[in-house]
């Protein structure tokens, strides 16, 4: 089991995600002592916490980088609402 787990987080960290999908899939087929099927509770848990924690951080980062730009868009309509009152108070002192 320990032999799978390094191989596994290294195609992860290669990012070679296909292969190791591929090896994941052979997750079952691996010996089974109740040590061994413990490992491999343990290895599956710290998985999920891993992906569910890359899925929230890229989440997070799409969420920080629209509220940056719903910022940037704001102030924009700010001024273009100042400068329509500045040119409607213009015309009407002009009259």
């Amino acid at each position: 089991m320990k032999e799978f787990v390094a191989q596994f987080k290294a195609l992860l960290d290669a990012g070679k995600l296909e292969e190791a999908k591929a090896l994941l899939s052979t997750l079952g087929s691996l010996p089974e002592t109740a040590e061994e099927r413990a490992e491999a509770k343990l290895f599956m848990t710290d998985l999920y916490v891993r992906l569910t924690n890359a899925a929230n951080q890229a989440y997070l980062d799409i969420l920080h980088d629209s509220i940056a730009k719903l910022k940037v868009l704001a102030a924009k309509d700010r001024d273009i609402d100042e400068a329509a009152k500045l040119a409607k108070a213009r015309a009407s002192l002009a009259e």
